[in-house]
């Protein structure tokens, strides 16, 4: 394809991912499912002149989506954000598949882990991703590499709990303590009455889980350099190196860390990912960059271009540790009067730029009065901005979990996080 591309165009490059996927699936504390399915996508850049294109398609493009591409690009304006291919050569990293056949083991030490429970259910999903890269500048590059989470539910009477584990390899999840997560939490709310909040303001403590899904959202929308470039983001350029958080807060990019779910060793630009401190201490340290949105902010890519062409993005967030304990009781006493929110989803948005957004916390949440759990709330949301939230983070716990499921923005290593006079609702 390099070689047909090359004489119609002035530039081009091709970057192709494979990602096979190994399921387990289970429900009742039995397995229901164990599936593979595999996912192929491709993604296309193509630029004549200043004029460029951008083609995403799953599986290889067709000769006839090439030729519809290349007939667009005759018609398209000057790329405003348009720079030359170019950089280091891509660096290979080979990994061989992990072990899959081990995914029900994972399964059984989780449910065993859930004494307590009546039942609980869940996945596990590895999957093994392979990425190759080429372009008309000269570079090439592959790589292939294991991700694999767990997430899991468990039920007692009506209530529930969540809890996830992300991490590189099957051997390194600890299974067991997913399920002695969920177990302890429906341990505390079990025979607690039951109550509806009121909608006003209140101190929070929130678990990895949902700290972790604030700080990918953040990261998302307002680290993002092209929403920065595009005037979408809350900050911009003459923000950076200004406190724009909590002093407490410390959040890093580390996608280029092997030891992180979401680990990448180049980005569908060829570039490797280098770590960005998007807080530091409340600092606001730098963005998530493109090759062409760090050349319109006059800075250097930061090899997040993940699965885009267009829009970098997170790869695996970390926020760093803080002094307050890692035993939930204890945070309860921290915490003093407020509310617990284990897990949350269904995060929506009134307004990106000023980050005024709602999400629901599922599953348990417990109202905590003089440092105790006194009931088990219910359709709690919290209904505020981003920037409160940021701002009024007073602790962090030592402690740390690397997390990830389904609906979180991006994988995380994330703390318990106490926050104070944050919106909530029904």
């Amino acid at each position: 394809m390099m070689r047909f591309l090359a004489n119609r165009v002035d530039e081009a490059a091709v970057a192709k991912a494979r990602v096979e996927n190994y399921m387990v699936r289970f429900a009742n504390d039995e397995v229901t499912a164990f599936k593979s399915w595999t996912v192929e996508n491709t993604y296309l850049y193509l630029a004549k002149g200043r004029r460029t294109t951008f083609v995403s398609t799953t599986g290889s493009p067709s000769l006839a989506q090439v030729e519809e591409a290349l007939k667009a690009l005759e018609n398209m304006p000057e790329d405003p954000l348009y720079v030359p291919l170019g950089g280091p050569q891509p660096i290979n990293h080979d990994e061989a598949l992990d072990n899959f056949e081990k995914l029900p083991d994972l399964v059984k030490r989780a449910i065993d882990g859930a004494h307590g429970v009546e039942r609980s259910a869940g996945a596990a999903l590895l999957s093994y991703v392979t990425v190759e890269y080429e372009d008309t500048a000269g570079r090439r590059g592959r790589y292939s590499v294991n991700r694999v989470y767990l997430t899991m539910r468990s039920f007692l009477g009506e209530l529930s709990a969540t809890s996830a584990v992300a991490a590189r390899r099957v051997a390194e999840i600890k299974a067991e303590h997913v399920g002695e997560q969920n177990a302890h939490l429906l341990s505390l709310a079990k025979g607690l009455p039951q109550r509806r909040v009121e909608t006003g303001r209140a101190d929070l403590l929130l678990s990895p889980l949902v700290f972790g899904h604030l700080m990918g959202e953040v990261a998302h929308f307002w680290a993002n350099g092209l929403e920065v470039v595009s005037g979408g983001s809350r900050y911009s350029k003459d923000d950076v190196g200004k406190a724009v958080a909590s002093p407490a807060l410390t959040v890093v990019d580390k996608t280029h860390d092997p030891s992180a779910y979401g680990f990448t060793p180049f980005d569908s630009e060829g570039v490797p990912p280098r770590p960005v401190a998007i807080y530091e201490r409340g600092v606001l340290g730098g963005f998530l960059h493109t090759r062409r949105t760090a050349a319109a902010l006059g800075t250097e890519p930061t090899g997040h271009a993940l699965g885009s062409l267009v829009r970098p993005a997170p790869g695996h967030l970390e926020v760093g540790a803080g002094d307050a304990s890692g035993d939930l009781e204890e945070l309860f006493a921290e915490l003093k009067n407020g509310f617990y929110i284990h897990n949350n989803w269904y995060t929506r948005y009134q307004n990106v730029k000023t980050g005024q957004f709602s999400t629901v916390g599922r599953d348990v949440a417990l109202e905590v009065r003089d440092g105790r759990p006194v009931a088990v709330v219910k359709f709690i949301r919290i209904a505020d901005t981003l920037e409160n939230v940021v701002k009024n983070v007073e602790a962090l716990s030592k402690k740390r979990a690397q997390v990830y499921w389904w609906d979180m923005p991006a994988p995380a290593t994330s703390t318990w996080a106490i926050l104070r006079n944050i919106g909530i609702t029904t």
